[in-house]
């Protein structure tokens, strides 16, 4: 069976930023990686690489930031007083703040973002709001390891039920 849509996909593979660099991602044979095909799971491009591919074939792609998690925007980063994060009872946590560290955000109409701490000096906090891989080019390489029709449930649910989920 090929990959098509509505096929419960499950692949092993490897995620690299430079053509022969570190592996920065990766998931394995004892816990691959699994996800409903055609319904957007996962980066447009990445799912057309594997297109037609069936259970053992071998892949390996390249995605331009464009075509995976999109280019660094400068705009992107803020700043925003330290005393925005204070706890109910106005005391700072400086451990959340710290350099690096992802932290939660809302904006005024609910929605829900990630952001990395990349400075804290002076009482502002300068947060990150770009993808981590933003500006990256992404080198994969990996196998198919299964193709099957999906379920009605997995259907129905929008993703694949291999144990890795919960509801």
């Amino acid at each position: 069976m090929q990959a098509t849509k509505n096929c419960a996909v499950k692949i092993t593979y490897q995620l690299r930023t430079e053509p022969n660099g570190p592996v920065v991602d990766e998931a394995h044979a004892h816990q691959p990686f699994s996800f409903l095909f055609g319904h957007q799971n996962v980066l447009p491009k990445f799912e057309s690489a594997l297109d037609n591919l069936k259970s053992g074939d071998t892949f390996s792609f390249t995605l331009a930031p464009e075509e995976g998690y999109g280019i660094h925007n400068p705009e992107s980063i803020i700043e925003m007083d330290v005393n925005n994060f204070a706890n109910t009872d106005g005391t700072i946590s400086h451990e959340i703040l710290a350099l690096g560290s992802i932290i939660p955000l809302q904006d005024s109409e609910g929605n829900r973002y990630q952001g990395v701490i990349v400075r804290n000096v002076d009482g502002m906090v300068t947060i990150d709001l770009n993808h981590p891989m933003a500006g990256k080019t992404l080198y994969f390489s990996g196998t198919v390891i299964e193709v099957r029709n999906a379920t009605a449930e997995e259907l129905e649910h929008g993703h694949v039920h291999d144990g890795t989920h919960n509801h």
